[in-house]
C-alpha cells in the first residue's frame, strides 16, 4: 500500500469522524432544547386557593412557597402544607396538581369556639382546641368566656392544659338541649364553674362542676334539672353527676 493511498484512507477516517461528532451534537442540542420545552410545558403557571375566609389569599400564597415557574414534578406539596398550618386560622391544607400547570389548595379553616384572655380585659378568639386564633380584639363578639386559667399565648399557639376540661365543657354542652353556656371558668380551688342561659327563656344560673373528670355527664346532668330550676342566685352543684343539687351562694 502506498503512502498517497494511506493518508486518503485516514482523512476520509477523519472526515467521518468529524461528521459523526457533529451529528451526535446537533442531536444533543435538539434533545436539550425538546427537554426544555417539556419542561417549560409543567411550569406552575397560576395557584390556586379554594376555602379561604379568614385567611387572605396573600398570607396563603406566601406561606405555602409555591411560585410561578416551579417544576410541577418536583413541588413541596409537604412543606407547603406543613407551612400553611403554621397560619393560625388553618386547620387543613391540601394540595392538588391539576396537570400541565395549575395547582390548587384547599384550606379547611378553623371555627372560633370561645374567647380567652390575653391580658386584663383582653379577649382572643380560640377554636375548640384551644388555639389562639387573633391578638386581642377590639369588640370581642358573643361568644363563651374562659377565664380562671393561664393568660393565652399569641396567636398559632395553644392555651395551657388546665384549658382542657373548660373547652370540654363547652364541647359536651353543645349537645345537650335546653341550655346554652356563656361562660366557663376555675375557681379559687381549681374546679370547674359555669354560667348558663337556660333556652328558651333566657334566665341564668351558675352550675358547679367540680374537678376535671366526668365533663359529659356532668353537662348531661345540667340539661336534665336546668327546665326545673326557679331563678333565686343559687348554685346548680352537679360535681356528683347523677347527685344533682341546688346550694346556697358561695360566700
Amino acid at each position: 500500500m502506498s503512502r498517497e493511498s494511506g493518508d486518503t484512507r485516514a482523512q476520509s477516517s477523519g472526515h467521518v469522524h468529524q461528521w459523526v461528532i457533529s451529528a451526535v451534537s446537533v442531536v444533543l442540542l435538539l434533545l436539550s432544547g425538546v427537554i426544555a420545552i417539556v419542561a417549560g410545558a409543567f411550569d406552575v403557571e397560576r395557584v390556586d386557593f379554594g376555602g379561604l375566609h379568614r385567611v387572605s389569599y396573600d398570607e396563603a400564597y406566601r406561606a405555602a412557597g409555591i411560585r410561578p415557574g416551579d417544576f410541577m414534578g418536583t413541588l413541596d406539596a409537604d412543606g407547603a402544607r406543613e407551612a400553611l398550618s403554621e397560619l393560625p386560622w388553618v386547620r387543613t391544607a391540601e394540595i392538588g396538581r391539576h396537570w400541565p400547570r395549575t395547582v390548587e389548595i384547599d384550606i379547611v379553616e378553623r371555627v372560633p369556639a370561645a374567647l380567652a384572655l390575653i391580658a386584663p380585659d383582653s379577649w382572643v378568639l380560640v377554636d375548640s382546641e384551644g388555639r389562639v386564633l387573633t391578638t386581642a380584639l377590639a369588640s370581642p363578639p358573643s361568644l363563651p368566656r374562659l377565664s380562671g386559667i393561664s393568660a393565652a399565648p399569641a396567636p398559632g399557639r395553644y392555651l395551657a392544659p388546665e384549658a382542657g376540661a373548660l373547652l370540654d365543657v363547652l364541647d359536651t354542652a353543645d349537645g345537650q338541649p335546653g341550655f346554652a353556656v356563656a361562660a366557663v371558668w376555675r375557681d379559687r380551688r381549681g374546679d370547674v364553674r359555669a354560667r348558663i342561659s337556660r333556652q328558651p327563656d333566657g334566665a341564668v344560673f351558675e352550675a358547679a362542676l367540680g374537678d376535671d373528670s366526668a365533663i359529659g355527664a356532668k353537662t348531661a346532668a345540667i340539661a336534665a334539672v336546668v327546665s326545673d330550676l326557679a331563678p333565686s342566685g343559687a348554685i346548680l352543684d352537679v360535681s356528683v353527676p347523677h347527685l344533682p343539687v341546688v346550694r346556697a351562694e358561695d360566700r
